[in-house]
């Protein structure tokens, strides 16, 4: 008994040695260098060890929200979609209906698309999540499955994720169409944005041409006035990038009137193209307007580096041969761009199309190439062999705007 009690208490000690060194060296590990000299002073060390707390519990606290985050949006309840169902709603009203001004600002509306993108993300996944879950149980005898359905027979949701989904593409869709909001860029492509998550891109043509046609609002004492917006400015074209996300999400429900519909409410609107040529050609413009000035003057200083001419001879001369030179190859770069073809894959310009016209729709055409590669086949080989209805309508749209599907000059083998 007196050697097991001594074994006892050795084996004790051994432990609290143990467990006194393994703290010791968490703290060495745990606590920077400069904590455990002599050099600094309380003060310093208090701060330090108050700012290493801070972010410990900081860094335990985003796990926390990031773990709870993750729960609550793969597991909603019937009393979540509810508080959701009703966050929904106060977004919505917030904008339609505001307390504080008539017209909402665009930092308000952005704020409100903003939440409504959390959500729907949030609702999306867990929808596909639970879809997956969902999956094996389709392994199931069918009388485990009718006695499942007999014993298990409940009442149908009041709130189901699908109908969050449809409240959040109603409510966006009607802030849109308020006639007090104001859509600028940045609300168009929020719009675009989310409604290409929830799947419901059928409004974007009546958005997109809302976007350049819808009456602007102003506040005018204690009564909202409406002007009518000019269709051919700059300011009313969509931009490109906007543009592209809509027709993805057309192209992905394969829906070709709508994706031609999209075509034709953006691209080929002359707003678009009066905006491509001032931000692609300003700059070449302005270098061939200042070009004949700049020719003078280095003319006007190579003619006097020289004494074999008359310097006015010498400098009409100079200044002939740089414009011959800057005429020349802008011409060849002019052709060079506007008869590039390396880019097209089934749709091309027509016979007789100006050169500069079909530089001006090029994204138009390229438009209209995606829709048909996302119609026709895939395989090379039977690019040409597409049947239908719907292919021989965008073959004869394609054909009524000057561009031609299936050239037979760009097949394969045929070059």
């Amino acid at each position: 008994m007196a050697v097991s009690r001594s074994r006892g208490a050795c084996q004790c000690l051994h432990a609290f040695r143990l467990s006194t060194s393994a703290r010791a060296a968490a703290c060495a590990v745990t606590l920077p260098r400069h904590h455990l000299s002599s050099s600094s002073g309380p003060r310093e060390g208090r701060l330090r060890t108050r700012d290493a707390r801070f972010n410990a519990r900081t860094l335990g606290a985003s796990r926390r929200y990031a773990a709870s985050s993750t729960h609550s949006s793969t597991n909603l309840t019937q009393k979540d979609l509810n508080a959701t169902h009703a966050r929904v709603q106060e977004l919505a009203a917030s904008v339609l209906k505001p307390a504080d001004q008539p017209i909402p600002p665009e930092q308000r509306i952005l704020y409100v698309f903003e939440q409504l993108d959390a959500i729907s993300r949030g609702l999306v996944d867990a929808k596909s999540i639970n879809a997956s879950v969902a999956t094996p149980a389709r392994n199931a005898t069918a009388t485990s499955a009718l006695l499942g359905s007999v014993n298990n027979r409940q009442s149908p949701p009041s709130v189901t994720k699908s109908s969050l989904l449809s409240l959040i593409s109603q409510a966006m869709e009607e802030i849109v169409r308020h006639p007090h909001v104001f859509i600028t860029p940045a609300v168009l492509k929020a719009y675009i944005e989310v409604q290409s998550l929830l799947h419901q891109p059928s409004s974007f043509p009546d958005v997109l041409e809302m976007y350049a046609s819808k009456p602007v609002p102003s506040v005018s004492g204690n009564t909202i006035s409406f002007a009518t917006p000019n269709t051919g400015k700059v300011n009313a074209a969509v931009p490109k990038s906007t543009a592209d996300i809509a027709l993805t999400a057309a192209i992905s429900s394969h829906d070709l009137p709508l994706a031609i519909d999209i075509i034709t409410t953006t691209y080929c609107t002359p707003a678009f193209r009066k905006a491509k040529m001032l931000r692609q050609m300003l700059v070449p413009a302005s270098g061939l307007a200042i070009a004949p000035v700049a020719a003078y003057t280095l003319s006007q200083q190579f003619a006097e580096w020289q004494h074999m001419l008359d310097p006015q001879q010498a400098t009409y001369m100079a200044f002939a041969g740089m414009m011959t030179y800057v005429s020349a190859v802008s011409m060849v770069g002019y052709v060079a761009v506007t008869t590039a073809n390396d880019q097209m894959m089934r749709v091309t310009w027509a016979q007789g199309v100006p050169l500069w016209e079909r530089w001006v729709r090029e994204e138009e055409r390229a438009a209209i190439d995606r829709v048909a590669a996302a119609w026709g086949f895939k395989d090379l080989g039977k690019r040409g062999d597409e049947e239908g209805v719907e292919w021989e309508e965008l073959r004869e749209w394609a054909g009524r705007r000057g561009m031609v599907l299936d050239s037979v000059a760009l097949m394969e083998g045929m070059e």
